[in-house]
């Protein structure tokens, strides 16, 4: 091939060459900028896709975290025995006692309270039981959790012997609480007066036995 030749062809044609070179350029350039704008987007969502994923799971978190608070800032307690409304209270975290007592309406007339302490704080399924006077209780104990954290103590009732008041003596109706050797003479005298008792209530028909005394040892009594 003439070399010459080409050269010539070049120069004549270079007009052509120069356009098609720049073409060539202009194509890459464009495909260059189509992918780097395809990884842009991409990359755009993603990040949009972690970051709804993590404000999801954060709300899911605080969610989480204040369900635990709210459950944390109540105890739910049981109390029964000589107050005016026995039952189930729900109470502010940190209560005590005497917070548990009022809200069952206070105490009865013939409540027992040197057993109980009522500054105790309170926890969460905690049961106090209030005594009646006369009734015979043990000490009250107050126990420690592991974190060092107060709960409620109940004073529970020592274990009492029945005592059958129709046919009992002298000596084992002195077992009663609150009852001596005089009251168990005359509940005999009525007994053997009268006849034998019906129902325990009919006890309180004996003189000096009335309904103090007699809610001190019902729980022994026995027909």
């Amino acid at each position: 091939m003439d070399i010459d030749k080409i050269k010539a062809f070049i120069v004549e044609q270079k007009k052509y060459v120069i356009g098609i070179v720049i073409a060539i350029v202009f194509l890459g350039m464009y495909w260059n900028s189509k992918d780097e704008k395809e990884d842009f987007i991409n990359d755009a969502n993603t990040n949009t896709q972690l970051n709804s994923k993590t404000s999801s799971e954060t709300m899911v978190s605080s969610s989480s975290s204040n369900t635990n608070k709210e459950q944390a800032s109540e105890v739910t307690c049981d109390i029964s025995g000589a107050v005016r409304h026995e039952g189930v209270y729900t109470l502010k975290n940190g209560a005590r006692i005497q917070e548990l007592i009022e809200a069952a309406g206070g105490l009865k007339a013939n409540a027992q309270t040197k057993v109980i302490n009522r500054a105790i704080m309170l926890k969460d399924q905690d049961k106090v039981y209030i005594p009646y006077k006369g009734e015979k209780v043990a000490s009250a104990v107050t126990n420690t959790n592991n974190d060092n954290q107060t709960t409620s103590s109940t004073a529970k009732s020592e274990a009492s012997p029945t005592v059958n008041i129709n046919t009992a003596t002298v000596a084992e109706l002195q077992k009663l609480n609150g009852i001596g050797q005089k009251r168990a003479e005359q509940i005999i005298a009525y007994r053997e007066q009268n006849g034998n008792f019906k129902k325990i209530e009919d006890i309180m028909q004996v003189s000096g036995i009335g309904e103090k005394t007699f809610a001190g040892f019902k729980d022994q009594l026995a027909i």
